[in-house]
């Protein structure tokens, strides 16, 4: 059976769960009825199942069958360590409602501080773009972007207002690979307080990406800035 329906049978299953089709600690249809309803093999089921189980979305239970073990808190925003999403994605997974606001957008050489901070090499052409994210209309997010310029196109800040990685994909068909990240909190600074709406808060989570192409280039360093009330991520530990 092609991975094309076993992504399609895992992604759908994963999406009944997050909007609740299939309610927590409730059970999946049997592996028949499911081969039933995706017109598959029952192995293509299983790696779909198995899959969702390693994630954490599913618990089988010996004799009763696959039960959902996944819960969303009504008002939680989950972010997504595990893949590699553009904030549209990530807004619209969440039933959030997103927007962007370019406020700098500009060629630039590489300095050594700005070497020194992303990776890249002091000299090279770099984009260098700065966005404020908004979620249902508050500012939740700054994105602090470098792009290797020799990789970005055409890249304009229309671009950059929707999403930076579906230019990349759709129109240079560019194949993301992955990406590495660093997770912090640190103080807030003058510009969070100036566009995030923190209130009380004095922190925010930073993350911090390297992200390569299929041709091992780091084409990209992001540095996100998170109101605290929006940066949640839930991870799988097992022992």
């Amino acid at each position: 059976m092609p991975s094309v329906r076993f992504d399609t049978i895992y992604q759908n299953l994963k999406n009944k769960i997050l909007d609740g089709t299939y309610a927590y600690e409730s059970f999946l249809p049997t592996e028949m009825e499911l081969t039933k309803i995706y017109s598959c093999s029952r192995n293509t089921v299983r790696r779909a199942l198995t899959l969702l189980s390693d994630e954490a979305f599913l618990q089988p239970i010996h004799g009763r069958g696959v039960r959902v073990i996944w819960q969303k808190k009504p008002s939680e925003v989950i972010g997504s360590l595990e893949g590699l999403e553009s904030f549209q994605e990530y807004a619209h997974r969440n039933n959030l409602v997103p927007d962007t606001n370019v406020i700098v957008f500009e060629h630039i050489p590489c300095t050594d501080d700005i070497s020194h901070q992303t990776g890249f090499k002091a000299g090279e052409e770099l984009i260098h773009i700065v966005r404020i994210r908004k979620l249902n209309g508050s500012s939740r997010q700054i994105d602090n972007d470098y792009l290797l310029a020799s990789a970005a196109g055409n890249l304009t800040i229309e671009d950059a207002a929707t999403s930076i990685f579906a230019y990349l994909e759709n129109t240079l068909h560019m194949k993301i690979l992955k990406s590495k990240r660093t997770i912090s909190v640190e103080l807030a600074t003058e510009e969070d307080r100036q566009h995030l709406e923190l209130g009380s808060f004095n922190c925010v989570a930073v993350v911090e990406s390297h992200s390569f192409n299929s041709r091992g280039v780091m084409f990209g360093f992001t540095q996100t800035r998170s109101h605290p009330e929006t940066f949640c991520y839930k991870v799988i530990s097992k022992r």
